[in-house]
């Protein structure tokens, strides 16, 4: 039995190795390949994102006080709001929701359209009113009423739809999110 020479030996280790090294570099490639694809997945979607964010980007809303520079606008006691949209569209389906939670109440304001505005729009009153639960004993008045903080005092919240129909909200903290 003739089982070769060293240099044939030698020739079918060298090629085997080279063959283990060349197996090798294609999983690394390939993993490389894998993290890049994904990380320019998540890039293409951070950009659609901020693409479809936009809009709402530019629509804010927060309590005003009856007894500033709106005190013509607003009754004492009644719950205002200004909403700013200075996006180059209008919004639309606007919900303003104001909240006072130590009276366990809130309410809704409602509003078909704002249109684009670098100033800001005075909203007053509400469409509806709702009980968040039982209010804190100390701001229950003697005749069973519920005492309700200022408005400027009141959390403001608002829902819009964009231009292109997708429902946002922007919490009583600023912070902008897709509605429910």
């Amino acid at each position: 039995m003739n089982w070769g020479d060293v240099p044939s030996w030698a020739l079918v280790v060298v090629s085997l190795g080279a063959l283990a090294l060349a197996a090798l570099a294609a999983r690394w490639s390939y993993s490389a390949f894998a993290v890049s694809f994904t990380a320019a997945e998540r890039a293409d979607a951070a950009r659609a994102e901020a693409r479809e964010r936009q809009q709402a980007t530019y629509v804010a809303a927060w309590p005003i006080s009856e007894r500033e520079t709106f005190q013509k606008a607003i009754e004492r006691g009644v719950v205002g709001a200004a909403v700013r949209n200075s996006s180059p569209m209008p919004i639309y389906n606007v919900e303003i929701i104001f909240r006072d939670e130590g009276a366990a109440w809130g309410a809704v304001r409602r509003l078909h359209i704002v249109p684009p505005s670098d100033e800001p729009q005075i909203i007053a009153g509400f469409d509806e009113e709702f009980s968040t639960g039982t209010p804190l004993p100390e701001r229950i008045n003697k005749d069973g009423s519920v005492k309700l903080v200022p408005s400027a005092e009141m959390r403001v919240e608002i829902r819009f739809a964009d231009i292109l129909g997708r429902r946002w909200r922007r919490d009583d903290n600023g912070v902008l999110d897709v509605a429910p």
